[in-house]
């Protein structure tokens, strides 16, 4: 066997070995600890706005329709041609209460009256004769009887009682016949103005025949859808017992120029609207104020006009920017350690840059204005120098 090759067949793995265990334990003495760097990142930069309190009217918006406050059609009671009709019988005609609007020809009611007074005249005769003949009856039973009572036939009772009947329907038929005489003439049941004329000089018409349709112009009502929820801001006549309610600012675009009209709210109607589930309250403008002037026309059936319903003051109203409202009625606020905090709100109504509160936070709490990809609550935060445009005052 060859002594030198084994030998370097058993020694040369060993060199190796040994070698490499030798660099390893050099190269791990030289190796350095790794570098910690330090967070560079900042926390985000936030906007923010002071909360504030203000004295506010919470008024509610809406729009409407005038409509009439009563609607009737004029009609005749009795049968006859029309034989006279006022100028004011026409659409758009103004009257006031007590003119006579339409004449029908009454010489058939005159004849009636004549007729009437003479069965009046017939009936009061015969009553006289009846009680002329009693009286001459009781003296002959007297003379054939002496002070013995006599009877109801003796003195003619029933005789006078049916006279005397007959004496008050004569009189009932003459006061009718007269009556029937006034109603030829047609006359308006208060003043207002003509929507619409269904008869005209020459028609003969019937009783009970529409006539005319007349609007009341003692006032106009506008009927004013609400949410429910803004009924806590005005004053409504719910209950039982009348009550003063909400005063009303109505405008209205006519012959190129806006005019306005006040009036008050009247009623609530009876039920919510099932499909927009808003409340409806009827505001009244009343005749003086609807028939307009020398510096505005008159408010009109039909016009549509934007309304204001004037509400109640409220003192400590709680106001932020509108951007401070988050879903679910939740803000941020940045509280003295730079945190964000969530809080829920109580709002009484948004507006287009503003929203007032009821409760949730406090005056001068500062509320966060940015929006951030990712916020939680107790999140560090860094303030943004407060400028003039981030300012939640009420105006």
């Amino acid at each position: 066997m060859n002594l030198p090759r084994l030998l370097l067949q058993i020694l040369l793995p060993l060199l190796v070995l040994v070698g490499g265990a030798l660099l390893a334990k050099s190269i791990a003495g030289r190796q350095q600890p790794p570098a910690v760097a330090a967070d560079t990142r900042l926390a985000p930069l936030v906007r923010t706005a002071a909360v504030t309190t203000t004295t506010v009217r919470l008024d509610v918006a809406t729009q409407g329709t005038v409509e009439p406050l009563r609607t009737v059609d004029l009609s005749s009671q009795l049968a006859g041609r029309i034989v006279a009709t006022s100028e004011a019988l026409r659409a758009g005609g103004t009257f006031a209460a007590g003119d006579v609007l339409v004449t029908i020809d009454p010489t058939d009611f005159e004849l009636a009256i004549v007729q009437r007074q003479a069965e009046l005249a017939r009936a009061e005769l015969r009553l006289a004769q009846e009680r002329a003949e009693a009286a001459a009856a009781l003296r002959a039973w007297q003379q054939l009887e002496g002070e013995r009572p006599a009877d109801a036939l003796v003195l003619r009772a029933p005789q006078i009682h049916d006279a005397e009947a007959a004496l008050q329907a004569a009189r009932a038929q003459l006061e009718r016949s007269r009556l029937d005489r006034q109603r030829t003439e047609i006359r308006a049941p208060f003043a207002g103005r003509v929507q619409s004329v269904a008869a005209d000089l020459g028609q003969t018409v019937q009783p009970g025949q529409r006539l005319a349709v007349l609007f009341d112009g003692a006032a106009v009502e506008v009927r004013l859808p609400i949410p429910v929820a803004d009924a806590a801001f005005l004053d409504l006549p719910l209950g039982p017992q009348p009550s003063a309610g909400s005063p009303v600012t109505v405008q209205a675009e006519f012959a190129g120029g806006t005019h306005t009209w006040t009036g008050q709210v009247v009623r609530v109607e009876s039920e919510v609207d099932r499909r927009t589930r808003q409340l409806t309250v009827v505001a009244r403008i009343d005749g003086a104020a609807a028939q307009g002037g020398a510096d505005r026309p008159p408010l009109l059936v039909g016009m549509f006009v934007r309304a204001v319903l004037h509400g109640r003051q409220r003192d400590g109203v709680l106001v932020i920017p509108a951007q401070a409202l988050r879903a679910e009625d939740t803000v941020w606020t940045v509280d003295d350690t730079d945190r964000l905090r969530r809080k829920p709100v109580q709002v009484l109504r948004q507006e287009a840059d503003r929203v007032l509160l009821a409760s949730g936070v406090l005056a001068a709490e500062r509320v966060c204005l940015s929006d951030l990809d990712t916020i939680t609550d107790g999140m560090q935060v860094r303030v943004q120098a407060p400028t003039a445009d981030n300012s939640a005052g009420g105006r």
